[in-house]
């Protein structure tokens, strides 16, 4: 079996994510907002995931998202978190809140949104907005936000006042051996359950092209083209064809001129499927 840290984004979307493995979310959150045990234990409902049989899904764009009541609770998972995944990571936050508005005389958020992202590399260009967000940190009366650092578990000032239960989740989410992890979980039955569930979740041999987060995301990106593309080949006239011909040039580096010159379709519709894939 390849090992493999539970932070690396799509195996932390796959054991977090799922239904069944609900508890260990709970327990997570529980701990990393120093809650009381058992707080949200049967609270978190179910909204949005990525798992494994629609990794690709085209409507799924945040990580893990689970709400209560009165609160949705975002988590997103980094190897690391540079300037680009933050904005990424902005994007999704804003976009969850303006889906839970509600239109009275003003906008109301029906919900307060807490997102939490948990990386274990930061950029250097990160670090002032990591130590802003160290602990829980209200953006507005209605959304916060708290950045994770694994690579900051040793150092006693970033993580002064934690607790035990803290320190030993974030050691947990940052081994990348089951031995260790197993080590790590001995006394605790919520952690020791995880250990027994995530062997399974780690077998790439079946699944070889899994932890290959760069190619998931062009994936991505050229599925969000092909709609747009469709959207704008239904408005304009162009054809399903010629719009798979020119994604096709384009994920191989063509410019818009040598595409242009190749196929013959006006430049201005290329520059709009282009700008529809990013």
């Amino acid at each position: 079996m390849q090992e493999h840290s539970l932070i690396e984004d799509r195996l932390f979307l796959d054991f977090f994510g799922r239904q069944e493995n609900i508890r260990y979310l709970e327990y997570m959150l529980e701990v990393l907002l120093d809650l009381d045990e058992n707080t949200l234990h049967g609270k978190l409902t179910f909204e949005s995931t990525l798992e494994r049989e629609n990794i690709e899904s085209k409507t799924n764009r945040c990580d893990i998202v689970y709400e209560t009541d009165d609160v949705i609770y975002n988590l997103e998972a980094y190897t690391t978190l540079d300037g680009k995944a933050f904005a990424k990571s902005t994007a999704y936050m804003i976009t969850l809140s303006n889906n839970k508005l509600v239109k009275q005389e003003k906008y109301h958020p029906k919900k307060q949104l807490i997102q939490i992202n948990i990386a274990r590399h930061v950029s250097e260009e990160m670090e002032k907005v990591c130590e802003q967000c160290l602990t829980l940190k209200p953006l507005n009366k209605y959304v916060s936000m708290m950045i994770i650092r694994l690579d900051c578990l040793e150092k006693v000032d970033y993580n002064r006042n934690r607790s035990k239960d803290y320190i030993r989740l974030l050691r947990f989410l940052k081994a990348e051996t089951q031995e260790e992890r197993e080590e790590i979980a001995k006394g605790n039955g919520v952690m020791e359950s995880m250990c027994i569930d995530i062997p399974s979740r780690m077998d790439t041999e079946l699944d070889p092209a899994f932890f290959d987060h760069d190619a998931w995301e062009r994936k991505m990106n050229y599925e969000r083209g092909e709609e747009a593309g469709i959207a704008i080949g239904e408005e304009r006239g162009i054809s399903k064809g010629e719009n798979n011909l020119i994604q096709k040039m384009i994920s191989k580096g063509k410019s818009d001129e040598e595409i242009a010159d190749t196929t013959e379709i006006d430049i201005k519709r290329i520059q709009e499927l282009r700008a529809a894939m990013c």
